[in-house]
């Protein structure tokens, strides 16, 4: 069988309706979040990361402000409970997530502006985040966006 989108009513699951909920740019281009209502349960995917620092390879050209404007748009779904597909598996599935990545995305977008090399903008991002898992995709973002903004 191919895979089929999920329908505009979304599909029941044991009661449950799941909605696929597309928020537009996060990490990548597309990125869709499912929503399940009636448990105040959102599925983030590449949307919300938990504990782990964000790929922001792909965030040059506006895509901070997509994302930021992506975590709204899952804010405003109003969950109680938040899976990011990007996640310390020790934390809980938290909506303050939701909120812990925007203020990511804000620290890497001013530590972009105030740093001069990928060396200067990798410490400083991992100063502010130390807690945070996978310090190699800071300095993939760091090589992608100290070079898009030369």
């Amino acid at each position: 069988m191919l895979a089929r989108p999920v329908p505009p009513q979304g599909l029941l699951l044991e009661g449950n309706v799941l909605r696929s909920v597309e928020v537009g740019h996060s990490d990548t281009d597309g990125t869709t979040v499912l929503h399940v209502p009636s448990i105040e349960l959102v599925v983030a995917g590449d949307v919300v990361y938990n504990g782990v620092h964000a790929y922001l390879s792909e965030s040059a050209d506006g895509g901070r402000a997509k994302w930021l404007q992506a975590l709204d748009a899952v804010e405003r779904l109003a969950p109680r409970h938040v899976v990011c597909g990007h996640k310390n598996k020790a934390l809980p599935d938290s909506p303050a997530t939701i909120e812990e990545t925007r203020q990511y995305i804000r620290d890497a977008d001013r530590l972009l502006k105030e740093t001069t090399s990928r060396i200067e903008f990798f410490d400083a991002l991992c100063s502010l985040h130390p807690e945070r898992l996978n310090r190699a995709v800071v300095w993939l973002t760091a090589t992608a966006l100290m070079d898009a903004q030369s």
